[in-house]
């Protein structure tokens, strides 16, 4: 059983690509009335619900032979914590001082003392005020799945599976309002996102469990990426009764399980070019939006799009926002990790042997 899925891998890369492109065309309609593809019209582009799905197929595809086993509980607590957090910081960090030196910059949310704890810790505010990075909204959910995938550790032949699965029913009854309680709590609690997290999981499941011949794994993904811009076309000038949402999420679950099955059956390889960005999808999300906030107005004010145009100008703000999370990826995100993995180690208990020894020096 392979253990890097090389497609999965690179398709982390549509999460900030497909995020990029609505608020890219987002913002060039609101300086220049440039709408790329009509995609400003749009509510997403399906690249969070991606972001959601990816991380419940790949929280199971690695951890499903660890549940119950002594202290992997911890460790997939502090892994997904080093994960999260330490870039999350830095870039807000960073935002807060842009806000600082460009006035134009800030949203006013700066100075409220509840969206800062809210914002700093990644927890859901109870005036739904957003965090000062935007795109961590999405952050807030993929914590708050990580806690409860965690209840699969604990005895997971029975107590486990059926606290999971409890969640996934009282969320479907409070997504589809048979249950509701006026509570921003429980509206967070019991969101539709869920079953995002919940189909990445299953996805997983079925690809390790279910033999899908090869041509079924490229007949999926191919089904599933053109099922991102019918959901678009959908959305704009409806021809099928169904939810964006739904749609959308279909797609995705059809795209997980071909490239899924695909990586599984055959040997790809990709150059190491687009394998780094797939690597570095999680800084490249966090950052481009603020790179697309402070460049497109500076480039505004320098009147570069009467020298350039709309396509040239949303070329070099594509360019700009790749660049800058590429960089956060290798500058940043990597040596954060390297620094609380080392420290980490550090602090760890060493394993004892039966016989009494360091097990990290029985060896020597």
């Amino acid at each position: 059983m392979r253990r890097k899925l090389v497609l999965i891998q690179l398709s982390r890369a549509l999460v900030p690509l497909l995020v990029m492109l609505h608020h890219l065309s987002t913002t060039m309609m609101d300086y220049y009335g440039f709408n790329i593809w009509n995609l400003a019209y749009l509510p997403l582009t399906g690249g969070v619900y991606y972001f959601f799905s990816l991380s419940g197929f790949m929280a199971y595809y690695i951890y499903r032979k660890k549940f119950g086993k002594k202290g992997q509980l911890k460790d997939f607590l502090v892994n997904r914590f080093i994960r999260i957090y330490p870039l999350y910081w830095v870039v807000t960090i960073a935002f807060l001082i842009l806000a600082f030196l460009f006035p134009w910059f800030a949203t006013g949310a700066e100075r409220d003392p509840a969206v800062i704890l809210t914002s700093i810790f990644l927890v859901p505010n109870p005036e739904w005020q957003d965090p000062f990075l935007i795109v961590a909204w999405s952050l807030e959910y993929t914590i708050y799945f990580y806690l409860m995938f965690s209840l699969l550790f604990i005895n997971p032949r029975f107590i486990g599976k059926a606290l999971f699965v409890g969640w996934g029913v009282f969320s479907f009854f409070g997504a589809t309002g048979i249950v509701y309680i006026d509570h921003f709590l429980f509206d967070f609690l019991f969101v539709s996102y869920n079953f995002m997290f919940i189909a990445g999981v299953v996805c997983a499941w079925l690809i390790l469990n279910v033999k899908i011949p090869l041509s079924a794994g490229y007949l999926f993904m191919v089904l599933g990426l053109l099922g991102f811009p019918i959901t678009w076309m959908n959305a704009l000038n409806p021809f099928m009764e169904i939810s964006f949402e739904t749609s959308a999420s279909v797609s995705i679950m059809l795209l997980l399980i071909g490239l899924g099955a695909i990586d599984l059956k055959k040997d790809i390889h990709i150059p190491n070019a687009l394998h780094q960005l797939g690597n570095a999808a999680f800084a490249i999300y966090l950052v481009h939006n603020v790179v697309l906030d402070l460049f497109a107005e500076l480039m505004d004010q320098a009147g570069l799009h009467e020298v350039v145009g709309d396509i040239g100008m949303s070329l070099i703000l594509v360019i700009l926002m790749m660049f800058f999370g590429v960089l956060a990826h290798f500058k940043l995100e990597l040596p954060l990790h390297r620094i609380f993995k080392g420290w980490l180690q550090q602090n760890k208990a060493p394993v004892v042997a039966r016989d009494g020894t360091d097990a990290a020096t029985k060896n020597t």
